[in-house]
């Protein structure tokens, strides 16, 4: 029986889903996109732009669907993220984001972790540098002083018609940070979002390791080779167990909202592999839990 769920994987969703939405592309793209709303019965989405309104829809959704709690990774800013956790902070917690290579990232971070922020996410493909540049260490240095845990997306970046190739695209870029930093717990998303041998190997090489189950997982359609989630779960219980992955939904808009039908696929996919209940309650709850436990925010080093 299910009894606690924390989704570690939720985007607030600001203003950023104006631009998106009206942004040009490609006759494809957009039919691909509408595509994907199809096949999971998504409505389309709705432009909420009141800070508020939002706070209060995603909290009606933790009652809703008894969520412990909800791990916010980007709210268009992090001052925004403070106010979202700050209003409900018995069922939000919220990551700082922001460039790691930009001036003083290492201050900033610093800076919003003192305040109340519980970890930190990156999106390498959008990060100018290599992230096993040594001028990134600070802000290493800061997430291992405060022992946060550390998401990092991976893999093609916005979907159809985005990025493919980078620097950043592979999640071994990280393997040498993960081995210097090993109080750092490093979590990849959406499976490795395409490099599925690459994260297997930086998890068995790296304990510090984590992936996050996020998404509709849609990048397994293009794979040279056939793909489910229950294989992916399979694939990574057997390397790593299941004390090392972490359930999420990537949810975000409305009248979308929690994506109950993420959680179904994945818990369904748990049982058919054979997880035990308590390992079904590592990967929905304890895990994550955990590391945000183990953290030392708001000067409590």
């Amino acid at each position: 029986m299910i009894t606690r769920v924390i989704d570690s994987h939720v985007h607030f969703p600001l203003s950023d889903l104006r631009s998106i939405m009206n942004r040009e592309v490609h006759p494809w793209v957009k039919s691909e996109r509408k595509k994907w709303r199809k096949a999971w019965q998504f409505p389309v989405p709705q432009k909420i732009d009141d800070l508020e309104e939002l706070i209060e829809e995603w909290y009606k959704e933790t009652l809703k669907y008894d969520l412990s709690k909800v791990v916010f990774v980007t709210a268009n800013g992090n001052d925004n993220m403070l106010k979202i956790v700050s209003s409900h902070p018995d069922r939000f917690v919220g990551y700082a984001h922001h460039d790691p290579a930009e001036p003083n990232a290492a201050e900033t971070l610093e800076k919003y972790l003192q305040k109340g922020l519980n970890g930190y996410k990156i999106l390498g493909p959008k990060v100018s540098v290599p992230l096993n540049d040594r001028s990134l260490y600070p802000v290493w240095e800061v997430a291992q002083s405060y022992r946060i845990p550390i998401l990092i997306h991976f893999g093609i970046m916005g979907g159809a018609g985005g990025i493919a190739s980078h620097i950043n695209i592979n999640p071994l870029i990280i393997h040498d940070v993960a081995k210097d930093f090993p109080e750092i717990s490093f979590i990849i998303p959406h499976f490795g979002d395409g490099y599925v041998f690459e994260t297997l190997n930086l998890c068995w090489t790296c304990p510090n390791v984590f992936i996050d189950t996020s998404g509709s997982n849609q990048w397994m359609r293009w794979m040279p080779y056939e793909l489910t989630i229950e294989k992916l779960f399979r694939k990574y219980y057997e390397t790593i167990g299941p004390e090392r992955i972490i359930f999420g939904t990537d949810s975000s808009w409305f009248p979308r909202g929690f994506s109950k039908s993420y959680f179904d696929e994945q818990y369904r996919a748990m049982v058919y592999i054979g997880m035990k209940d308590d390992e079904i309650d590592m990967v929905l709850y304890k895990n994550i839990e955990t590391l945000l436990k183990g953290s030392a925010v708001n000067g409590n080093k």
